[in-house]
């Protein structure tokens, strides 16, 4: 997070009329008092050329997607009442102040939104929910899609999220704004043990520099237009290093470079030098399994790989890497590298529900191929192992995955909030 703050509806309607043209998405519920709306989510800064326009009337509850002004968005929200494509709708009340985070580029907005860029997130609540359950009838119409259920679509419609898991956490009761800083910030990072390669990109580079910090040495560099550039950098091999780029003391953007291992798999722009790549797998070795790294030396038989990927997922992420042994010996893979990857892919997709996000890398350790397979802290928790009615779920503990418990599930059923993978 680069900063955050507060601001009053005032403020926030004057800054969404100074915008422009915005992707707007929205659902409105019907209820006794007429229509209402349920949740929208206004996003500025992007590609708009690159959004739909849709409506999708189901009755009871309708989704809309358009293109318009900021103003008209700022109009609804201070009178509280507004009509898009020919649905119309009122607001409840919202609450007078609305908070703001500005993040860096390759984090995620509310609900695990990418951005590419910088981006400032507003939230606005309304304290008077339109429902307090979600109708699990299925939605459909002529000419429409068909959803399973409510939720189906609101993942769907409104945050692009096509597989819309039935626990999918969904907006409700509230207006996000996300507003996409192009001015400047970083693309792709290419490390190694002697320099730090990095792309700028924006639109506005005017009086930024390029720095990067690590082990007490800082580094920078005048960027006056958009490029790769290389800063030479001791002790990035050894050391967690930082790369922004500012304007006099304004922070545009920034990444943690960790000397660990990626913090999260939104940092897949961020490229390890095979070399370095080889260097941390082999600092991960020497660390031994812990809650955040299992060893395997090759793909064992049954669901044991998956129940990994399932306790990974169902807490903070971590790595699994095949072809070292329990004492932390390099193995090797047996046979094809491409094969294996491919065995893997196959092994989660047929036996871990939901299917998590993973990045897998290829290395050597000793001269040795090895994999290592980074799992993402889960957003649709819990994830299970094996088939509807014997399904398990398993967390980790040290350096093992067992069944949860049921207070322990409670926890993982948890929503987890947006902010956990930054």
């Amino acid at each position: 997070m680069i900063e955050h703050g507060e601001s009053t509806i005032d403020e926030l309607a004057n800054r969404l009329r100074s915008l422009g043209p915005v992707h707007v998405r929205l659902m409105v519920r019907q209820t006794d008092e007429g229509p209402l709306m349920a949740s929208v989510i206004v996003n500025a800064g992007q590609d708009i050329a690159g959004f739909g326009e849709a409506t999708y009337p189901y009755g009871d509850v309708a989704f809309v997607t358009a293109v318009l002004d900021g103003s008209t968005v700022a109009d609804w929200l201070l009178r509280r009442s507004g009509e898009v494509d020919g649905v119309p709708f009122s607001l409840p009340e919202p609450q007078p102040n609305c908070f703001w985070d500005r993040l860096e580029s390759r984090t995620y907005a509310y609900y695990q939104t990418p951005f590419a860029m910088p981006h400032t997130d507003y939230k606005v609540h309304f304290p008077t929910r339109t429902e307090t359950s979600r109708p699990k009838a299925p939605l459909a119409g002529a000419g429409l899609p068909f959803f399973e259920d409510e939720t189906a679509a609101a993942a769907s419609v409104l945050l692009d999220d096509h597989s819309a898991p039935s626990n999918r956490s969904i907006p409700d009761g509230e207006m996000l704004v996300w507003i996409a800083h192009p001015e400047a910030y970083i693309g792709k990072v290419l490390v190694s043990s002697a320099a730090v390669v990095a792309t700028v990109l924006g639109e506005d580079l005017e009086d930024v520099e390029l720095q990067v910090t690590s082990g007490g040495d800082s580094r920078r560099k005048s960027v006056s237009e958009p490029g790769e550039f290389r800063v030479p950098i001791s002790g990035a091999d050894s050391t967690d290093a930082w790369v922004s780029l500012v304007r006099g003391r304004e922070c545009l953007d920034f990444r943690k470079i960790s000397n660990r291992w990626p913090d999260s798999l939104g940092l897949e722009d961020i490229i390890y030098a095979p070399d370095e790549l080889n260097g941390l797998l082999d600092r991960m070795r020497r660390g031994g399994e812990n809650e955040e790294v299992e060893f395997k030396v090759d793909f064992p038989e049954g669901d044991k790989i998956a129940r990994a990927v399932a306790a990974f997922a169902n807490g903070n992420g971590g790595t699994i890497i095949i072809g070292i042994g329990d004492g932390g010996d390099a193995a090797g893979i047996r046979g094809d590298v491409a094969e294996a990857r491919d065995t893997f892919d196959n092994i989660v997709s047929d036996s871990v529900r939901p299917t998590p996000k993973y990045r897998p890398f290829t290395g050597t350790l000793e001269g040795l191929p090895v994999i290592a397979i980074r799992v993402a802290p889960g957003d649709d928790r819990p994830y299970g192992v094996g088939p509807n009615g014997r399904r398990r779920y398993y967390i980790r503990r040290g350096a093992t995955n067992r069944i949860a418990e049921p207070e322990e599930m409670r926890e993982i059923c948890r929503p987890r909030p947006s902010r956990d993978r930054d």
